[in-house]
């Protein structure tokens, strides 16, 4: 039973999502190479170092605790399917579709299955880059998202019926399953052919980072630490040593292989810090996170997340760029310069994901994520004009 009310209002965790959101944009920024020094560039990339993994893991784990804190006895499955797919699928096709302009603005081309697969979200279960590196690469963890959307009725019935007193317990099956899947991964599927970055294969990259089943292990958690909040089960961890936390396990996720780097070593202090900014925000305490401002840029942060990588990559290509290899490579530019065209990079993809977030988004959130209430007969027929004793 719970007994904490559920608060949909979680300040902190929007705010904190473009938190997380930055390391995901200067990673992918770092991948376009833009400066002409190379040691500049390579140590862009070496200074972003896993970051962005680790911002995609709070997102999956933020996913599985928000759905389950806000889902209300009231709501059937019909009802949450139909709201995740107006909040989720609008966005997508404009993204979807905004890509395909800028890949033929460039003069490129996308295999036909892979772009079918990327617009019904179900590119991450094909484990070849070239379905998920294809149009707006970034979607693959919608695909992700689906699945778990379409599991959750079912895994939120069985995770309450899990007894409160045992509800650690499950998080730390949770947490094992998150880092068996790397070792699974790199026992069980061959190394070759290998990745540029890494040291491990394409199979093992993918069977650890973008299958969708393994994913859910994040969003599990995520709804497990909803739970403990829920049912009084928390162990009160403050914010801030939280946050330390999530820091001495990036620190200690260095020390590690590559795989374990994604979220094996971060995942549960991921958690424990997105707990305690719901616990914060419900107790009415607050956090740096749960400002106006924060809040406004948490609320652009999905439409941030599906623009930037576009902008990024095809605002790139078009500023100018050679064939190399049968590849297109963007120019480069002096550090100074390539600093002032990231920055520009982040006001293009934050002016796209305003316009996006209030054109696209909130109108079809607004129109179709409810079913429109059914007026009775009698109520039209009191509204009739009545004529003659006639209706």
């Amino acid at each position: 039973m719970q007994t904490r009310p559920s608060n949909p209002n979680l300040r902190s965790l929007t705010g904190l999502r473009f938190v997380a959101m930055l390391p995901v944009f200067l990673t992918h920024a770092a991948f376009e190479g833009v400066f002409s020094d190379a040691k500049a560039s390579w140590g862009f990339l070496d200074a972003m170092g896993n970051t962005g993994y680790v911002a995609v893991s709070f997102f999956f784990v933020l996913s599985g605790f928000v759905i389950t804190w806000s889902y209300r006895p009231t709501d059937t499955p019909r009802k949450f399917w139909r709201r995740r797919f107006f909040r989720v699928f609008p966005n997508h096709l404009a993204t979807y579709l905004l890509a395909l302009v800028l890949i033929t603005s460039v003069g490129l081309s996308v295999g036909l299955l892979p772009s079918v697969t990327q617009l019904f979200l179900v590119q991450s279960w094909v484990p070849d880059p070239a379905f998920t590196d294809t149009g707006n690469s970034v979607s693959w963890s919608l695909a992700v998202d689906v699945v778990f959307y379409a599991l959750f009725p079912v895994l939120l019935v069985l995770v309450n019926k899990i007894a409160p007193a045992r509800l650690w317990y499950w998080v730390g099956a949770a947490v094992v399953g998150v880092a068996a899947v790397p070792a699974i991964a790199l026992t069980a599927l061959p190394d070759t052919p290998q990745m540029p970055l890494g040291g491990v294969s394409v199979s093992q990259y993918w069977f650890a980072y973008f299958f969708p089943l393994f994913r859910l292990l994040e969003c599990l958690l995520g709804m497990l630490m909803a739970r403990i909040v829920l049912t009084g089960k928390w162990i009160r961890l403050p914010v801030l040593p939280a946050a330390l936390l999530v820091v001495l396990a990036y620190w200690a996720a260095q020390q590690v292989p590559y795989l374990f780097r994604l979220s094996a070593v971060t995942v549960l202090p991921v958690a424990l810090l997105t707990a305690a900014c719901a616990v914060a925000d419900a107790d009415g305490r607050g956090t740096v996170f749960s400002g106006r401002v924060m809040v406004w840029f948490g609320e652009l942060s999905f439409a941030f997340y599906l623009l930037h990588n576009l902008v990024l990559k095809y605002g790139h290509l078009l500023l100018g760029h050679t064939e190399e290899e049968g590849e297109l490579v963007g120019h480069t530019w002096s550090v100074p310069t390539g600093i002032a065209l990231i920055a520009a990079g982040f006001a293009v993809s934050l002016l796209l994901a305003w316009l996006l977030h209030n054109g696209v988004e909130k109108p079809a959130m607004r129109r179709w994520s409810r079913a429109r209430a059914k007026t009775p007969v009698t109520e039209v027929i009191g509204a009739l004009p009545v004529k003659d004793g006639a209706i």
